[in-house]
């Protein structure tokens, strides 16, 4: 429906509204909801509506319509206009509270003595563990693991097929897993003895 189409139908209704009966309200506040959508909608930036969505911005000018209708009168502004100044004010207040709401920063946290030890022995760990693979599998681990590169272009470096490259990155995982395993397994099994 035009703006034209609605400020037609709202004629008959508005006086009823005004007047508090609630059929009548609701008809003018469904009446103008599509209009009051497409008006926020094109006002609001990416910031504001990250901070306030715009089907919550239009329910909160509607909300305030249905408590303005009792003291609109028509002095040659339209409801629908009535509704846009409305809105207006709330896109307003809506970008004023996106601007002063500050993003939440996340903690950085800094690693202790204790978290740098244990990051050194699982990096020499990982280090004596690749040392154990055949050459063509670290390669490919190097690669599509450390550097990312992708499957096609992993092959067209090692001069072999992107299924070889699978194949052999699919076997040295599973061969550092198994090795992982066997380690755990001679921990638990230390700690279980003392």
């Amino acid at each position: 429906m035009t703006d034209t189409e609605t400020e037609a139908l709202l004629r008959n209704w508005v006086p009823r509204a005004v007047a508090g009966e609630p059929h009548a309200v609701g008809v003018v506040v469904r009446s103008v909801h599509p209009h009051v959508m497409r008006f926020c909608d094109a006002r609001m930036d990416a910031h504001t509506r990250a901070h306030t969505p715009v089907e919550d911005l239009v329910q909160e000018v509607c909300l305030a319509l249905t408590r303005a209708l009792p003291r609109y009168r028509d002095q040659g502004t339209s409801v629908l206009r009535f509704a846009f100044g409305i809105a207006t004010r709330k896109i307003a207040d809506a970008r004023r509270g996106a601007a002063r709401s500050v993003p939440h920063v996340h903690e950085v946290t800094v690693p202790g003595p204790e978290e740098a030890v244990l990051d050194e022995e699982l990096i020499t760990a990982a280090q004596q563990l690749m040392t154990t693979l055949p050459e063509q599998q670290l390669l490919v681990l190097k690669l599509r693991v450390m550097q990312g590169y992708s499957t096609e272009r992993t092959a067209a470096m090692l001069g072999t097929t992107p299924g070889a490259v699978r194949i052999a990155q699919h076997r040295a995982l599973n061969r550092i897993r198994a090795q992982l395993n066997r380690i755990e397994r001679a921990d638990t099994v230390r700690s279980a003895g003392r």
